[in-house]
């Protein structure tokens, strides 16, 4: 046992010795890469293992980067492909190693219309007052982004600013290209961009521009920040945000932001996001409105806290007048301001058509329905019993995925029916695996080509175009913002999708009037119209929910985000209105 021991012992020391002499062993690899005269750095995105099972010849990987990089005086063919793209991070990074900037990118001209060089003009002038920031609040589908990217411009412009970010909201590899290409197709406009840096990046990614002491690794002149509802809640992103903002700095030192949402929140207290704006208006410091709910109830603004969140008081919940007096007062600060701070412009095609079309189950469809509605009342009552919110949410999800599984054969044979008609068809649901993919698996297996963008898919733009240019004449999504899916889009190239005119149908409620109304707005723009259908079935709780849904979007005709009450109004009709309307929010929302 002694002998034993002692080899035992000598075996730990010779690893110890070989572990201590690798953890001394120099990394030879520098911190940046090594730029020889007359050549260049190209920083890239390799796949997942690199190519061929390992780095190319040539191209070596930098920590301090996170990212590949090849030098020399020409980029190897094989690697164009993952090359840096125009205006993103890894081209900013690119381009400061080399101190001197890279090709932009292309795209045929675009042009504003009146009512957008209108717009324009309004932005400009809040900036020349210097006023801080301005949120523009235009219908879904009525050019915000040209209006952003030609009002950034000229504000870079007229303070001879050099850096412009853009945030953006999922999925990024189809909204990060469709700001490059406006950016680019705005680029032979009198606004010219020759001495600007525009970065854009997803809102997912903002912390690759924070340094590890929490600052901001740059200095950002003019900000746009798209999709501003998703920054409605403390989050991490949220907190970049606001840093790379300065939005609790002094107003004169800030950069100049503008704000873009059609759908601000559920309520004033969700609009965080231009608290500073608040507190210049009232003549405050910006922390004094840091706390954005708190400030407006102790001004009167009916909010209360529940869970950590802001939300409509009890009295406020009951009352939809009382609700949107509220938005409308909080808004008006804002809209009536001289020069407006707001800009709210509707679409001048209308709204969506939209109705709810009722489905009978065939009566093996029936039973399956009512041996999972008695499930989920079972299940619901223990739930209840425990005091169980986790479980009764739990419970919740799985009857929605199993009552959209019962009805997937009869959104599939909608749809085909209007593509009979002669429509491309857009067919949007919440969940994947019991909606969006057996929905797609039936359409391609009657012989329908589909365009799938939901998931993780990494080819969701190349999806897009499928869709766009004809290719496939359905696509089955379930993302309600930042992707264009309208008849006539213009591509980069001066091309045009499709002038097949679109049809759309919800497999599953979006019980939010935000969501609802912005996934709608996907193809209703532009001068673009797209009726739309929420198919439930006849005689169950999925119809019932559906009246929801579409009082909701009735609502957000007069108010925008009147659908405050909505989660109260489903906990009603599915019998768990003992589970907190604000849980059931995040989980429908």
């Amino acid at each position: 046992m002694a002998a034993r021991s002692s080899r035992s012992t000598t075996k730990k020391r010779k690893s110890s010795s070989r572990r201590a002499t690798s953890a001394k062993k120099p990394n030879t690899t520098p911190t940046i890469p090594t730029i020889p005269p007359g050549q260049r750095v190209w920083l890239l995105e390799l796949p997942w293992g690199g190519l061929g099972g390992g780095a190319p010849a040539g191209v070596t990987y930098y920590k301090s980067l996170t990212a590949h990089a090849y030098v020399g005086t020409a980029l190897p063919d094989p690697l164009e492909h993952y090359a840096s793209k125009p205006y993103s991070y890894l081209r900013w990074l690119e381009d400061e190693l080399n101190g001197s900037e890279g090709p932009g990118a292309t795209a045929a001209p675009m042009t504003l219309r009146p009512e957008q060089r209108a717009d324009v003009d309004a932005i400009v002038a809040a900036a020349q007052r210097q006023f801080r920031q301005v949120h523009l609040a235009n219908d879904v589908g009525t050019g915000k982004t040209l209006v952003a990217v030609a009002a950034a411009k000229a504000i870079a412009n007229m303070r001879g600013a050099r850096t412009i970010l853009v945030t953006v909201d999922r999925p990024a590899r189809i909204t990060i290209p469709s700001w490059r290409r406006t950016i680019a197709a705005l680029g032979n406009e009198d606004l010219c961009d020759d001495d600007l840096r525009w970065i854009i990046m997803s809102s997912d990614s903002l912390g690759k521009l924070m340094a590890r002491n929490g600052r901001p690794r740059l200095k950002v002149d003019v900000a746009v920040i798209d999709e501003a509802h998703q920054f409605r809640h403390a989050s991490k992103r949220t907190s970049y945000m606001r840093r790379l903002t300065r939005m609790d700095g002094p107003h004169e030192k800030s950069p100049f932001v503008l704000t873009i949402t059609a759908t601000p929140g559920h309520h004033p207290g969700e609009w965080g996001y231009l608290s500073s704006l608040f507190a210049q208006v009232h003549g405050d410091p910006p922390a004094r409105w840091a706390d954005f709910g708190r400030t407006l109830a102790e001004r009167g603004v009916p909010l209360e806290t529940s869970y950590g969140k802001w939300t409509w008081t009890v009295e406020a919940k009951e009352s939809l007048p009382m609700q949107q007096a509220a938005i409308s007062d909080v808004r008006d600060i804002l809209l009536r301001h001289d020069p407006p701070l707001m800009l709210t412009r509707s679409a001048p095609w209308g709204p969506p058509p939209f109705d709810v079309d009722l489905v009978e189950l065939t009566p093996d469809q029936w039973r399956a329905y009512e041996l999972e509605w008695g499930d989920f009342q079972r299940e619901m009552h223990l739930a209840r019993t425990g005091n169980n919110v986790a479980r009764g949410l739990a419970a919740l999800v799985r009857l929605r995925q199993k009552a959209s599984m019962i009805r997937v054969e009869h959104t599939v044979a909608a749809a085909k029916a209007e593509l009979q008609r002669g429509y491309q068809v857009l067919i949007a649901t919440e969940m994947v695996s019991t909606a969006a993919h057996p929905v797609a698996e039936l359409l391609e297996a009657d012989g329908f080509p589909v365009a799938r963008i939901y998931g993780s898919n990494p080819q969701a733009e190349s999806e897009r175009m499928r869709f766009q240019r004809g290719e496939a004449p359905v696509v089955v999504f379930n993302t309600p913002t930042a992707i264009n899916l309208q008849a006539r889009e213009q591509f980069a190239d001066g091309t045009f999708a499709t002038d097949t005119p679109r049809r759309g149908f919800f497999h599953q409620a979006r019980y939010s009037g935000l969501l609802a109304e912005q996934t709608m707005g996907r193809a209703h723009r532009n001068h673009q119209v797209c009726a739309w259908s929420l198919l439930a079935a006849a005689g169950t709780i999925e119809e019932r929910a559906g009246t929801v849904m579409l009082s909701r979007l009735i609502a957000s005709a007069t108010s925008t985000d009147a659908d405050s009450s909505t989660f109260s109004e489903v906990a009603r009709v599915f019998g768990i209105d003992w589970i907190p309307a604000v849980r059931l929010a995040d989980e429908l929302g």
